[in-house]
């Protein structure tokens, strides 16, 4: 029996307008008010889940930034939530790996624990040319989209650098094999500085603690509200995924999600995030109607 579920947001539980359904909200909440725990586990910082997410939705835990930052929301903790886990980039790393950045003509966003992403405003033309998308572009619509709304509203363009700890840097192009090579830069790296990479699409890639990943979030949160693994059942769709997908009892991959992980993992939603793949799947586990 399903006791816990472990939910990414971009192309799992929000549709291709980061909008979550109304059925599936109703569904989620049921499952808590039953005693069933909900954790979100995403790329995307605390700040930026709180651009998106529904206020009405039940939740127990976050895992943000693919497991740099870990909550937890009991019921009797305040609407903040309780810091389980954060780490951060070492500050002389960040720094190497901007300046290397700029001779490849690479997006990046430079993501603080507090407060909203930066980059160097002398930067700005380089990052916006990787926002200009050609008709045959590879890049999803719903990436293209978050990268257009983030130099146009979302980026704090800075001319010196603040003090403040880094969570995550990440890169990303439209060409696939810029970034392919761009990774492998970052594997050569790794000699010189302890750091992961994580991948949500072929587009990007961003640097993270050593170590980390959505499952070693989830784990903090199964332990802290005394879950286990065979109780739990995950919902993704992408390589940052993989390490939650694999560590959970029951999972699935979405429809509109990469192929290498569908073929990884097994099992697939019927229908995508934008045909409400997430609820029509969770309903089947859950008994409701």
């Amino acid at each position: 029996m399903v006791k816990a579920l472990a939910l990414d947001m971009d192309g799992t539980l929000l549709d291709s307008k980061h909008q979550v359904d109304g059925g599936l909200i109703r569904l989620l909440n049921a499952f808590h008010d039953k005693g069933g725990h909900i954790f979100l586990a995403t790329g995307r910082t605390i700040a930026e889940i709180n651009e998106v997410l529904p206020p009405e939705l039940k939740f127990d835990g976050i895992v943000g930034g693919n497991g740099m930052i870990v909550k937890a929301f009991p019921e009797a903790s305040a609407a903040r939530g309780e810091l389980i886990a954060e780490y951060t980039v070492d500050d002389e790393l960040v720094h190497r790996a901007i300046e290397m950045s700029r001779s490849w003509g690479l997006y990046y966003e430079i993501h603080p624990t507090e407060g909203s992403r930066f980059a160097y405003r002398k930067d700005k033309p380089m990052i916006e040319a990787e926002t200009r998308f050609p008709a045959d572009t590879t890049v999803e619509a719903h990436e293209a989209k978050l990268k257009k709304q983030a130099v146009e509203s979302e980026m704090r363009w800075i001319d010196s650098y603040p003090q403040t700890a880094v969570m995550v840097v990440y890169f990303f192009s439209k060409d696939q094999t810029k970034i392919n090579d761009w990774k492998r830069e970052l594997k050569a790296l790794q000699a010189d500085f302890s750091f992961s990479t994580s991948s949500s699409s072929e587009h990007n890639v961003e640097i993270i603690a050593p170590g980390v990943n959505k499952a070693v979030g989830l784990r903090k949160l199964l332990d802290y509200f005394g879950l286990e693994n065979e109780k739990l059942l995950a919902v993704g769709d992408s390589y940052n995924d993989v390490p939650m997908l694999e560590m959970a009892d029951k999972s699935a991959v979405m429809k509109n999600g990469s192929e290498a992980v569908k073929q990884k993992i097994g099992t697939v939603t019927e229908y995508t995030s934008d045909e409400n793949g997430l609820y029509h799947f969770l309903k089947l586990f859950l008994h409701e109607e």
